[in-house]
Order: C-alpha cells, then structure tokens, then sequence
C-alpha cells in the first residue's frame, strides 16, 4: 500500500464507512457511529443490496427512509455531510505517512475478519507497510513493570523469532509490549504494533523511525490516530492483538486484573481461541499459572534452536487450529475468509457497482474522483474565505488550516478560478473576494 494516502486513494465506500465512524475532532457531531451501530447499520446495508458509496448518491433520502428505527437517518446524512472536516483531517495526518483501510476494502487484514467477525474493527488507521499485517507471527504481551528475568526471556524468544521469521505482534505499551517490538526490530525481524492511542505521535517517534524507514515494522489502530489513552480502548485492543497473530504469549501477568489478565482470559474464552502460551519458572507471578488453569500452555524451554515454530504447532491446542492457520505462520500466503467465517462485507458481498458509480481500484481516481473533489472543495470553502479576512501567505494559511501546502494550493487554485478570492505577488499573499 502506498504509505502517502491521502482522500485521494480512498474508495468511495471507504470515504463511506469514514465519514459514518471516523472521528476528525474533540467535539464530533453528531457522535459517529460506534462498531456495534455500524454493523446494524451494515445488516440493513446488505440486506438492501445496497454499497456504503450508495449512501452518498443522490436520492440518499428516499433510501434511508428504510432505516430501521434504531438508525438515525437524519444522523446518517449529518455524519456523511463531514466531508471538509475529513479533507482537512486527512491531510494532516497523510503528512505524518498515515493511512487508512476500512472492513470492505481488499487489503484489510484477514485474520481480523476471520477471528473476529463482526468484531473486527470498522476503521483501521496505520503508519509503515500494511501488508506485514497479513503475516500473522507470535503476540507477546505482559506487565508495564516487568521484572528483569522477565525482560531477558522477551529478548531471547523474541531474538530467536526474528532468526526464523517470525513476525512479532505487541501493543506498543511500556515493558514487555515495547521490549518485544523493538528486540524484535534490533534482531532483523519484522513487528506489528496494535496501539490503543496517539497513533500520530507514534508515527513519527524516533524509537520507530528505522523501522518504518526499513519496511520492517507497521503500526495499526482501530483508534483515531489522535485518541488519547483510555483504559476502554486499551482493553478493546487486546482482542487485535491476538487476532493479528497466529499464537499468543504471556511474559507475565497479575491473577484477575490488569490489560494482560484481561485480554488472556477473554481470548481463552473464545470458541476458536489463539493457541496462549505462559512463561514458565519458579519466579513467574501467580496470574501465569492461573492462566495455566484456563487452558493456556506453558511456553517452550530455551534454549530455541531452529525449531521454536514446530514446537509451537506440536502443543494439543494448537493443533486443533486450522491448517491454514498454520501455515501462515511459516510466510505461505493467508487464505480469504469464508463465507461461513467472514462477516459478509467483503466487496464480493455488495453488489456489483453501476458503471456510474464503479469504485475499483482501477477507477477511484478517474471521473468519480472529479466529482469527490468538487464536493471537498465545496465543503471546504467556507472554512477557507473564513480564514482570509485579511491578507495572508501560504504559509500562515497551511499552519492556520493544519494542512500540506500542496493540498492548500489546490484549493487555492480553485477559489481564484472562480473570483473567490484575490491573490497578490511580491510577496504572494490572498484574501477572499468583495
């Protein structure tokens, strides 16, 4: 994936599900949809035979008089009239390398759809290569105040991960998730971090930079790339994190409470889970031998030769996973989802697109295109005469707009071919017409 995304790459059912579910201030209104509204409002989608692009379409009105009454329509067309706040949202964060895929696009994640249905996140927003997230590999979690015994076992399987290729998945948290991702990094391996908040300070954090630089490491959150840390998202986190991976490991956990009991137990829950693994030993705490009791296995002894993944496939509990599961682990291409494991958004599921409307790939940046960025420009303009009482640079203006300069001439560009602004030389300066 092209890591300069910008609304410009975007599918127009994309730009759908964003405008729906995507949050682009402190203050959204209405509030956008949360996953559970979203996967209603999908079910009614599909049942309608209908696109999420369908909803920006004129005649959107008549169509959404058939909500079910536990949707807003009236909410619907406010929630998809944000487009120059999403314009403008976008821009920034493109200028960090953000990207962003949603749950109808080809390229997202199949392990999420596959492990956890209509629990996969509607929005996945990232920075580095996107496809390392159809690797699969070993999540290592564990405590923030991790001991030391328990820091040198994270850096000895992790090193020995990397030899064989297996990618590492964590949280980006303080201890064992940051350990286990940047040892993972140091030994010539790949990573993924699930991150629960700050996506777009992360994206330019120095820790990450080479990693990103070297293609070796992506970063994913199903948060807006500016959420702040909240232990609700933390928690939800813990379910990618596992589902992004092939088998689990817990370095070290506290019996019944904190992010890492948590997100153990529920995965044991599942009716399909992730193989778990704990670390062993006379010094690990209580919660990895409680664990032990709900089913999860004791982690391989070191030292790991060349064999670490065999060992993992051998244990009962992984070997009820499926083969193909298996086998991705190796590098061996990640089968699509079922119709009896998917959630039924795959783009094979909405109906074929009118010629009018043909939103593929191969068609996203052509006429349909010219239509989006008339209706962005629209949007935007207010926002842009409003910013231009006076005279002003381009400069002043990109940092007043929070926007890239090439974006901003665009428009510029624009509101001067239709005399809504003026525009001086010596030094280039605008303000907005009459």
């Amino acid at each position: 994936m092209d890591l300069d995304m910008n609304a410009k790459n975007l599918t127009n059912d994309a730009k759908a599900i964003l405008l729906l579910c995507g949050r682009f201030g402190k203050n959204d209104m209405p509030r956008p949809f949360s996953l559970g509204e979203y996967n209603r409002l999908t079910d009614w989608m599909l049942d309608k035979k209908i696109r999420p692009a369908d909803l920006m379409t004129a005649g959107t009105s008549t169509l959404l008089e058939t909500l079910p009454r536990d949707i807003d329509g009236e909410r619907v067309k406010r929630l998809l009239g944000r487009g120059a706040a999403m314009a403008l949202t976008i821009d920034k964060w493109t200028g960090s390398g953000i990207w962003v895929i949603c749950r109808s696009d080809a390229d997202y994640p199949v392990r999420l759809k596959r492990h956890l249905k209509k629990q996969a996140p509607a929005i996945l927003y990232g920075v580095g290569r996107a496809d390392l997230l159809q690797l699969g590999g070993l999540a290592v979690v564990g405590s923030r105040n991790v001991d030391q015994s328990g820091e040198a076992f994270t850096r000895l399987a992790v090193a020995a991960c990397a030899k064989q290729g297996i990618s590492i998945v964590s949280g980006g948290a303080r201890g064992v998730d940051q350990v286990a991702m940047l040892e993972g990094l140091h030994a010539g391996g790949t990573a993924i971090g699930a991150l629960a908040d700050s996506l777009l300070k992360s994206a330019v954090a120095k820790k990450y930079r080479d990693g990103i630089r070297e293609q070796r490491l992506v970063l994913v959150s199903a948060f807006s790339p500016e959420a702040r840390f909240n232990v609700g998202n933390a928690m939800g986190r813990n379910k990618h994190i596992y589902a992004l991976a092939d088998f689990g490991l817990i370095i070290s956990a506290e019996k019944g409470k904190g992010g890492t009991w948590a997100g153990a137990t529920e995965e044991l829950k599942r009716d399909t889970p992730r193989p778990v693994f704990v670390r062993q030993g006379p010094d690990v705490p209580e919660g990895n031998r409680a664990l032990m009791d709900l089913g999860a296995l004791p982690f391989p002894d070191p030292p790991w030769g060349k064999d670490l993944a065999e060992r993992l496939t051998s244990k009962p509990a992984a070997k009820r996973q499926s083969l193909g599961a298996q086998r991705t682990l190796f590098g061996e291409p990640a089968k699509a989802p079922s119709a009896a494991t998917g959630i039924g958004e795959e783009l094979k599921n909405y109906p074929h697109p009118t010629p009018v409307e043909k939103i593929d790939d191969a068609t996203a940046n052509t006429g349909s295109q010219k239509d989006w960025d008339l209706t962005v420009f629209k949007a935007v303009l207010p926002v842009l005469l409003n910013a231009l009482k006076d005279w002003k640079g381009p400069k002043d203006l990109s940092d007043d707009l929070n926007v890239r300069k090439a974006q901003l001439d665009d428009w510029l560009k624009r509101a001067l071919e239709e005399g809504q602004v003026q525009k001086k030389t010596r030094p280039v300066r605008y303000r907005r017409a009459g």
